[in-house]
């Protein structure tokens, strides 16, 4: 069995062949790509697009506050709108209202500024409760801040306790929910799927909240309980049966269901429910009457009338109907079988897949096995692990993704409880990751060999078999150590063990049971502590333990290549004799960029082809000339004045995260990129030249560069890595040529660089800024365009997760000097 995929992992199709040929044309545009982050924001469909497009083409909407024919036609097809929804949910206009909102996070903060909790809400003493689950979105933990104000006492309900609290609800639930007795109004708020593990959370919860069972855990009896359902990541794949299930609120983000329109959400309220929510704002369509000269007023009788302030996003409405089209087409009962058995495949792959040394390769953070569909979503959430025990940093499983074109989420999912749950962070912990560098969205992946958070794998209506397999490919190919083993691990047994004995049975007429568990592979977790820092972690990490004396020495380096980048992204220039040096660095080094016609800079990440851009510098005739395949050549002139005299068009774009301004280079070339390159209205800008005195030395000069003056590389280390790549396909003669450095160093031994902190060249000298972190776009070998694992693959499992090779360097002043091929190298 060892050697074999276990006979249970397969996977039956939902859909019949109907509608996967129809989803196949619906998404052609897709078909080289692997969309894997459904939870984030799921696709439209071509079909989707062309109805919402044909609707407007032939359509005159008005503004729904108007009154006439045109408006009048908006309003009833919004009113109809509505009730679409209702009945999509399974309820109606009689029993619920449609508050249209920006989206799911909006609804959070309209329950937080107007939910009741008292009837005098300056009777502190009287103050009521606000209760959440740990695993909630960060909206939901953000609606504490306003609530904490209002006077109410707020209790996190960890994982385990909230199941050990509803488990007993039966003998708990003997009080009525209305008596003259209650003094104030309590919520109770939580996810009907966790947006972190996919774990469903059982809808009967809200009849056990309504029934008071939550007064057992604050200890008040005295209170009214209402229920906020935070469906957005639910609703997108999964039938919400109002009819059965009644909470006093549910939210909801249209995005997340079919993909567009953006912008766009719903607060459903019961209308039983509505008098607890006091709204104090008014925009304009809310209110009958006003004066503008007195403190008066009277908001409309309508709920959504009242709540819905300002023009509503009317045409986004209209549009939302095309998008329930293809989920009534396709019914939601398929797409939810759809996206656990995709889960379902993927997490029993993952949980049999090894290394050669019988080491897992993936710890799975679930809080089910993945037997049940009423219980489980389509979400797998995981770590990859090396073959010794040391965790792969995310980031480096995003930069081997791209390269297989596999969109993936990594990081916590903005749920900060069911990450510190499932990752076994302690608060002092997630405290310290955050002192260390760790923030929301960031990059760092690892600290102290701990994973600050997870991959997700999450999928939609529209993902295939296809999708994972994909996914499994880049797993086997770039992570798995030797050949893959598939076996079942030896915690699994005791693992469903103790799903057993914690099943819990949550609603006597459904007959599928689940269980929680707060981590699933601790003994996997435990053996990790112990594992020894790698001679690479020792390499990068321990620098700042060398001798603060500073050792000037001769070494036997010298400067054997030097390279400039003319245009960011674009193809390179040998320099073969001497070079300039200015403020800015090498003269003419990244001073031009491609910018698209939204403005962004074009790169070889998006368009590899780029590097078949070549620029060549002709200082003796004051031209950049510019070369690609196919194309005849193009001169652009190297004085710079010249360009703003005659285009004089300031453009501005980003790198980087960071503002930059260029001159725009003219239509001729902005033609010839756009022909050459395949992309309509690109332009050519070139860096506007900053007079220091006048702007005030507002910053340091940089070119279009990302991070430093000088990317620096020794010569030896890319051979010695080189070596390592076992890859036929891969030229390593031309390995050096990915790293895109300025100066190539030879004479050196591997990876002295690592440990140099200032170095002369010749009679400039340079500081050390630190190494250069890779990403993907060391995969693109600069001589055809073609895309590889290699060296990025290699690098990561060599040097354990460090994606750095290279040094950045500064020059250490201002003054112009002069660079020689052949200079001698000095360093410290």
């Amino acid at each position: 069995m060892e050697n074999t995929v276990d006979s249970t992992i397969s996977y039956t199709p939902v859909y019949s062949k109907e509608i996967t040929k129809s989803l196949e044309n619906n998404f052609s545009r897709i078909s080289e790509e692997c969309y894997l982050d459904h939870a984030g924001a799921t696709l439209y469909s071509d079909t989707q697009i062309k109805n919402v497009a044909s609707d407007l083409h032939n359509s005159l909407y008005a503004n729904p506050h108007s009154i006439g024919t045109a408006s009048n036609v908006t309003q009833d097809i919004i009113e109809n709108m509505r009730h679409l929804i209702l009945d999509h949910f399974h309820t109606s206009a009689d029993e619920y209202s449609i508050i249209f909102t920006s989206g799911a996070t909006a609804s959070l903060k309209i329950i937080a500024d107007t939910f009741l909790f008292n009837k005098n809400e300056k009777n502190i003493s009287n103050s009521a409760h606000f209760v959440y689950t740990q695993d909630n979105h960060t909206s939901v933990l953000g609606m504490r801040e306003i609530v904490n104000k209002k006077g109410a006492k707020i209790t996190c309900l960890s994982h385990n306790n909230a199941f050990e609290v509803f488990n007993s609800s039966k003998s708990t639930n003997s009080h009525p929910r209305q008596s003259n007795l209650l003094k104030n109004n309590s919520l109770f708020v939580y996810p009907a799927q966790c947006n972190f593990s996919g774990l469903k959370y059982p809808l009967t919860w809200i009849n056990d909240v309504h029934n008071r069972v939550l007064s057992n855990v604050v200890c008040d009896a005295s209170t009214r309980w209402y229920v906020l359902l935070d469906a957005a990541a639910f609703a997108s794949t999964n039938e919400l049966d109002l009819s059965v299930y009644k909470p006093d609120f549910v939210c909801l983000s249209f995005y997340k269901m079919f993909g567009y329109p953006t912008g766009i959400g719903a607060l459903l309220v019961k209308h039983a429910s509505a008098g607890v929510l006091q709204k104090i704002y008014y925009g304009g369509g809310t209110v009958d009457v006003s004066l503008s000269s007195e403190l008066f007023h009277i908001k409309r009788q309508n709920l959504h009338q009242r709540f819905e302030d300002g023009t509503i996003p009317f045409l986004s409405i209209i549009s939302l109907k095309h998008g329930f089209d293809i989920l009534s087409y396709i019914t939601m009962e398929k797409i939810s079988q759809h996206v656990f058995l995709l889960a379902k495949f993927l997490y029993k792959s993952l949980l049999m897949l090894h290394h050669s040394n019988g080491k897992p390769v993936a710890i799975l953070y679930s809080d089910t096995d993945y037997d049940n569909h009423n219980m489980q979503g389509g979400i797998v959430a995981f770590n990859l692990i090396r073959s010794n025990g040391e965790y792969v940093g995310y980031m480096e499983v995003l930069n081997m993704a791209a390269l297989f074109k596999i969109h993936l989420r990594t990081g916590c999912f903005c749920n900060p409880g069911a990450c510190q749950r499932h990752l076994a962070l302690s608060n002092k912990e997630v405290l310290q990751n955050y002192e260390a560098g760790y923030v929301c969205g960031g990059s760092a992946d690892l600290i102290n060999d701990r994973p600050t958070g997870a991959i997700r794998v999450s999928f939609g209506y529209m993902s295939t078999i296809k999708d994972v397999q994909t996914l499994l490919l880049m797993i086997k190919e770039c992570f798995v150590d030797g050949s893959p083993v598939y076996k079942v691990p030896d915690w699994w047994l005791d693992y469903k063990t103790t799903l057993c004995r914690k099943y819990y049975q949550h609603d006597e007429n459904i007959e599928e049971i689940t269980s929680y568990i707060s981590h699933n592979s601790n003994g996997i977790t435990n053996k990790l502590q112990n594992v020894k820092k790698s001679v690479a972690d020792f390499i990068y990490d321990n620098l700042h333990k060398l001798t603060m004396e500073t050792i000037i020495t001769k070494k036997n380096c010298i400067l054997e290549q030097l390279y400039i980048y003319p245009i960011k992204s674009c193809g390179t220039f040998k320099i073969t004799g001497s070079w300039n040096i200015n403020s800015k660095g090498l003269q003419y080094d990244r001073e031009w960029m491609i910018i698209t016609s939204s403005g962004t800079c074009l790169t070889q990440k998006q368009h590899v082809n780029l590097c078949l851009l070549k620029p060549i510098i002709f200082k003796s005739k004051g031209i950049m000339q510019l070369h690609y395949p196919e194309m005849p050549a193009i001169d652009i002139p190297l004085d710079n004045s010249s360009v703003s005299t005659i285009n004089g068009t300031i453009c501005q774009s980003r790198v980087c995260g960071q503002k930059v301004e260029g001159i725009d280079c003219g239509m001729e070339v902005s033609e010839w990129l756009s022909l050459a390159l395949g992309f309509p209205n690109l332009r050519l800008i070139r860096q506007k030249n900053y007079d220091k005195e006048k702007e005030g030395n507002i910053k340091s000069e940089l070119s279009f560069s990302s991070q430093a003056q000088y990317l620096l590389i020794n010569k030896a280390s890319a051979l010695w890595l080189s070596d390592k790549i076992s890859d036929s396909k891969v030229q390593k003669d031309t390995i050096i040529d990915r790293f895109r450095g300025n100066m190539i160093l030879s004479g050196c031994e591997a990876f002295d660089e690592t440990k140099w902190k200032y170095i002369s060249i010749g009679k400039n000298n340079f500081e050390v800024t630190g190494p250069c972190t890779r990403c993907q776009m060391i995969c693109i070998d600069q001589t055809t365009g073609l895309k590889t694992v290699e060296p990025l693959r290699t690098l990561t499992e060599q040097f354990h997760g460090k994606m750095k090779f290279g040094i950045y360097l500064t020059k250490k002043t201002e003054d112009d000097g002069i660079v020689t091929v052949g200079d001698t190298v000095y360093v410290s």
